[in-house]
């Protein structure tokens, strides 16, 4: 029997699944009416979401590359 953390962890999004997502947070997007910090922490949060679900629709390697988390500090020469 696979452990529910087991399932999880091996269960992805369907394309068809990830462009709906992507439908539906454009939709909310689309009517926020901005008129606090609340609203706009939201609007953040839903535009990474957006970038998230784009990179997931194109693959692990753009998912990694496109974090607006990660921070790329460039290399010091030698």
């Amino acid at each position: 029997m696979i452990r529910t953390a087991e399932r999880e962890k091996d269960m992805g999004l369907s394309k068809r699944s990830i462009e709906m997502l992507l439908d539906l947070v454009e939709i909310k997007l689309s009517y926020m009416d901005i008129s606090d910090r609340e609203d706009a922490r939201d609007m953040q949060i839903l535009e990474r979401c957006k970038a998230e679900l784009r990179a997931l629709d194109r693959g692990p390697q753009a998912m990694i590359a496109n974090d607006p988390r990660r921070i790329v500090r460039p290399r010091a020469e030698l």
